[in-house]
């Protein structure tokens, strides 16, 4: 850009039509940048328009980061220059150098005649800054001594130059001016040479920003938090403190000390806690950040990046940064909790006391503010900031299981979905039609409208086909068949709040068919979005009149106790919940609400046991109870009970997820790693250990539930291994008695050899298998069960052993027996045959001559008796000892 065209262009940007009387306010000391590319008309002539529009972009790519990032602003780009300006002479000096380096680093290796050469100038002067633009003389001065700067330099005027005293990376060398320019010659201008290796790190500043969250207490808050804005003034005036209030009611604090940030900051807090007196909230709602950074641009707060940063911090805390947190000092009494958890960006809390009892022991800071507003409380849902015909849980699924899924989830993020979910657009807060919940926003919305779907439109959708007559087992049927027709239609009609064609819908259905349930019911939730609450409950009574279930008499008498509550008819209500009760004494719904009444009379003793017992009963209670609003005036009460049956569940769940391991552990041993058996253990305790890395009560429950169920299965594996070791153990010892019986009966010790010593080695094993199952050591009977097979195996050679020994036993006991029966009965032939028979031989022939037994012929007969007797002698002598062989 040549000199005139930059003198032209400057001179017209300054114009302003209403320059004359502008307010003092609007004049400031700032320091104006201007960048030139030096002989960019012969850049456009040399490479055509496209290849220089793209060189202008380079060059405005390259000149506006330093800018922002010195805390400058980019006022416009003018064609070949870009003007900017600044409230601090050394940053944008800073800058300036910055631009220079960049341009250097993007000619390193191109041709020169391919290079970018720009020219830089800075002047510092008052101006009139007012909607993003400046104007003044100071504008146009640098414009006009800028083309005495050469390409790659950087000039300052001598107003700038006095600014700088201290800058020892730069020195400053004084221009000659053009004799022939009147106004040149009035200006001292000085060219600006830089050490490379000059520290170009932006001035960080500390600053604490007090940031309302109006979303949770803006009633009670908003009177308090304004005093402290009138008295801001005196609050700090022992501080040296630079103060901003934005648009949305934010405080902003830039220090010129970070250490007292966090004493500052506490102060906010002990002067809005005192004059909120006895109207003081569970949480303050602020949040305060102390940072250090870069966030002044053009004299006024820049706290873009800090957008994102609000939905991190809790309110009612004093949050650091990780920037701020080296350099600031903790105020007595308060207590530092450092960062612990994903996503918190490393900052630090500072909470007062010892940092365990923060918000008086309160689990669930938002209560109240999910409620408030301006309207009634909201027959379906409580809320005060719709009326019911705007209700969002008309569009909510039948079924979300938003309580369910909160109760996996630790307390801390509880509150923050809470959090999110208050401070989130509207847009952000959709329900999805099939129930999901794609975003944290949704999760707590659906967990919420649960709290009192009996009372919402949706549940006539639950009833509507029910053939069940057991209330509990409502929500369990699906049953969407024969939905549809005159009344259907009717309740779409109230969903979508046309209630003037739902009403003559509905009317025409009772006209065909009078007394139908479902019409009279729709009928009641029309009048009740017209605010009609005597239309609404004779129409609930008509329907009570004509329920054929129990279910739509326990809807109906629901519907009734909400219409007498939100008239402040009590009593009434609670004589329906009774009735309801009688009817059905395990309809939990009704013990809730009646728990609630007994709260809401300050029978707290009493609340706290039937709370206690709905818990025990369903879990879902608990968190039910820990976010209610209803029951935010009793919290005090509630909320440390809650906390007890938390840690009774966290404590149970250690304790038992520990032994769960062991006993793990233990049946590995007894069936091995590899057993099939071992599955469904194993995979309970992935569980357990994927349910113990999140601090939730359902988490805690769910892993007492598979914690116990794997101690059974090692309880009921243990028995039926110490059985099965116990058998083996009995067949064992019978074995070996009757081994070792036979053993010391033996007659010949001799042929025993080593036997006598394997029985006592397998009896001392077996003794030690019996030891085994007598103390139950438990890690020791796989091995047992191990040592016990090998003993029987071994115990099977070893009765094989004796087996032979009994046979060789015998059969020495035959032969014995055998040789002692033939010599008697031998020789008994023998004395016969050969004493005997010659002198009866001789009595015979004495007597009866006639058989001739002569001396020739009796050795024949002797010889006959000897043969015959020997023979029958042996055959006898081997049947007698034979039995022998068959004898024990």
């Amino acid at each position: 850009m040549n000199t005139q065209s930059a003198t032209q262009t400057s001179s017209k940007t300054t114009r302003h039509p209403n320059r004359r009387g502008k307010r003092r306010s609007s004049i400031h000391k700032i320091v104006v940048l201007f960048t030139d590319v030096v002989e960019s008309s012969k850049y456009f002539k040399r490479y055509g328009d496209l290849a220089g529009r793209e060189m202008l972009r380079k060059h405005q790519e390259l000149a506006s980061r330093p800018v922002a990032e010195h805390g400058g602003a980019v006022v416009k780009v003018l064609g070949d220059s870009v003007m900017a300006y600044f409230t601090a002479p050394g940053e944008a000096l800073k800058a300036a150098v910055k631009i220079q380096r960049r341009f250097f680093r993007n000619n390193q290796g191109k041709d020169p005649k391919d290079q970018i050469r720009v020219r830089i100038g800075l002047h510092f002067g008052e101006g009139i800054v007012e909607n993003g633009d400046i104007y003044g003389d100071v504008v146009n001065t640098t414009a006009k001594f800028l083309p005495l700067v050469q390409g790659g330099q950087i000039a300052v005027s001598q107003e700038l130059h006095d600014q700088l005293e201290g800058i020892s990376w730069a020195r400053f060398e004084r221009l000659s001016p053009n004799p022939n320019r009147d106004i040149l010659k009035k200006l001292v201008i000085y060219r600006v040479n830089w050490d490379d290796k000059a520290d170009l790190d932006p001035a960080h500043m500390t600053i604490v920003v007090f940031h309302p969250v109006w979303s949770l207490a803006r009633e009670r808050f908003e009177e308090a938090w304004n005093t402290l804005l009138r008295r801001k003034e005196g609050l700090w005036s022992q501080t040296p403190t630079r103060h901003f209030t934005l648009a949305d009611g934010s405080l902003v604090l830039f220090l010129k000390s970070p250490t007292t940030a966090p004493s500052v900051a506490g102060n906010a807090l002990l002067f809005l806690n005192k004059h909120l007196g006895r109207e003081a909230l569970p949480v303050l709602p602020l949040q305060i950040l102390v940072d250090s950074g870069q966030f002044m641009r053009a004299g006024r707060p820049a706290l873009e990046k800090l957008k994102k940063v609000w939905n991190l911090l809790k309110p009612g805390e004093i949050t650091v940064s990780p920037s701020a947190f080296p350099d600031v000092d903790v105020p007595e009494g308060y207590s530092v909790i450092p960062p612990g958890s994903e996503g918190d960006q490393g900052f630090h809390r500072l909470i007062p006391g010892d940092g365990k009892s923060q918000n008086g022991g309160v689990l669930f800071l938002y209560q109240k503010a999910m409620v408030q507003g301006d309207h009634e409380p909201c027959f379906y849902c409580g809320d005060r900031r719709h009326e019911p015909a705007q209700c969002p849980s008309k569009t909510v699924p039948e079924t979300t299981h938003g309580l369910e899924r909160l109760g996996y989830m630790p307390l801390d993020r509880i509150n923050e979905l809470f959090f999110e979910s208050l401070n989130a657009p509207a847009s952000q807060k959709d329900i999805p039609a099939d129930g999901t919940s794609p975003t944290s926003e949704n999760l707590a919305e659906l967990a919420f409208f649960e709290l009192k779907k009996v009372y919402q439109l949706r549940f006539l959708r639950t009833l509507w086909n029910a053939t069940t007559d057991h209330w509990n087992r409502i929500q369990a049927q699906e049953e969407d068949a024969g939905r549809g027709g005159l009344i259907w239609i009717g309740q779409d009609c109230i969903r979508v709040s046309n209630l003037g064609q739902a009403e003559a819908v509905l009317k025409s259905a009772l006209e065909k068919s009078p007394g139908d349930y479902r019409a009279l019911t729709a009928l009641g939730f029309v009048s009740v979005e017209k605010g009609n609450p005597a239309g609404a409950k004779r129409l609930f009574k008509q329907s009570l009149e004509c329920a054929n279930t129990t279910p739509m008499k326990i809807f109906s008498r629901f519907l009734l106790a909400r219409v007498h509550e939100l008239n402040g008819e009590l009593r009434h209500a609670e004589e329906h919940i009774r009735k309801i009760l009688h009817m059905d004494g395990l309809c939990s719904e009704a013990l809730y609400q009646d728990m609630v009444y007994r709260f809401r009379k300050g029978n707290h003793s009493d609340g706290l046991r039937r709370l206690r017992k709905l818990i025990d009963g369903n879990r879902k209670y608990f968190v039910a109870a820990l976010i209610d609003p209803e029951l935010a005036d009793a919290g005090n009460r509630i909320h440390p009970e809650l906390r007890a049956i938390l840690e009774r569940a966290r404590e149970e769940a250690s304790r038992l997820s520990l032994r769960a391991q062991e006993d793990i552990e233990v049946m590995e041993k007894l069936m091995g790693e590899d057993a099939g058996e071992m599955r469904t253990p194993r995979s309970y305790l992935e569980k357990i250990r994927e349910l113990s890395a999140t601090d939730g009560y359902f988490n805690h429950l769910d892993v007492i539930h598979y914690a116990t169920a794997i101690i059974q299965t090692a309880q009921k594996s243990h028995e039926q291994a110490r059985r099965k070791l116990l058998r083996a153990h009995d067949k064992l010892r019978k074995r070996l008695d009757a081994c070792t019986s036979l053993v010391r009966g033996y007659p010949y010790s001799s042929l025993l050899g080593s036997l006598p010593q394997n029985l006592a080695r397998v009896e001392q094993k077996t003794l030690a298998i019996r030891d085994v199952i007598r103390t139950n050591a438990l890690g020791e009977f796989k091995k047992a069960l191990s040592s016990a097979r090998e003993l029987a195996s071994e115990m099977g050679r070893l009765e094989q052993k004796i087996q032979r020994l009994e046979r060789m036993r015998r059969g020495i006991a035959f032969a014995v027996d055998f040789m002692k029966k033939i010599l008697i009965l031998e020789g008994a032939i023998v004395f016969v045959s050969l004493l005997l028979f010659p002198v009866v031989g001789h009595y015979l022939n004495f007597l009866a001559p006639s058989l001739r037994f002569s001396a020739e012929n009796i050795w024949v007969y002797q010889k006959g008796v000897l043969l015959l007797g020997g023979g029958i002698g042996l055959f006898l002598a081997f049947l007698m000892s034979a039995k022998k062989l068959g004898e024990p």
